[in-house]
Order: structure tokens, then C-alpha cells, then sequence
């Protein structure tokens, strides 16, 4: 399985392509798991479980990605160290075009 981030009830042909692929389930527990056990962030934390998320709560996301990326750039190996860096950038730039319309909801898990 894998970890990613769709729009819950499409409206149009936007909204129906949207994809971000997060990590497969494995890699997120290798990487991602610690540094968010490490750092206690609750966001992110979801991700192994799903959560729905709204226009509102991406700042608080983007943050806990920024977290991530520092602990991950001071722990990891150059290959998860890109892996990781390069889907946290996906997210960073992609997950804020998601709210086109005001009631979207993104599943990201």
C-alpha cells in the first residue's frame, strides 16, 4: 500500500487528477514514522491511519513538513534523505492547490 493525498468527492477534471504521492507504507514507517515520533507531531502522524483535511489546516501540514525535513537532513542517508525531500516538496507546492473550491476536502493515507 501507499500513502498519498486525493480530493475526497471530485467536482471537475482538476479535482479529479489530483494526486500527490506521499511514501509506500514501508518507507513511511523506515523514515518518516521516527522523525514524527521524534518531533510529536500530530499532522502527519494521521497519514499512516488517513485523515481528511481542509483548506485551514495546510498551514499547520507545511509546517510539520518543514520539521520533518531538518530532522530527516540531520538523520537520514543521501538516498531516503532524496526520497523524502522530494515528496515533501510535492506536498509543499502541490497540497495548497487543492482548495480551488472553498469545501474540498483532501484524504491524505
Amino acid at each position: 500500500m501507499a500513502i498519498s493525498a486525493l480530493i475526497l468527492d471530485p467536482q471537475n477534471d482538476f479535482e479529479k487528477n489530483f494526486f500527490i504521492p506521499v511514501a509506500t507504507e514501508s518507507f513511511f514507517k523506515e523514515c518518516w514514522l521516527p522523525a514524527i515520533e521524534s518531533l510529536g507531531l500530530q499532522w502527519t502522524d494521521l497519514f499512516t491511519t488517513g485523515v481528511d483535511v481542509e483548506e485551514e489546516d495546510v498551514p499547520h501540514i507545511i509546517a510539520e513538513l518543514i520539521l520533518i525535513k531538518e530532522w530527516v537532513a540531520k538523520t537520514l542517508d543521501e538516498e531516503q534523505k532524496d526520497k523524502i525531500f522530494e515528496r515533501i516538496a510535492g506536498l509543499q507546492d502541490k497540497l495548497p492547490l487543492a482548495f480551488q473550491r472553498k469545501d474540498a476536502v483532501v484524504f491524505i493515507g
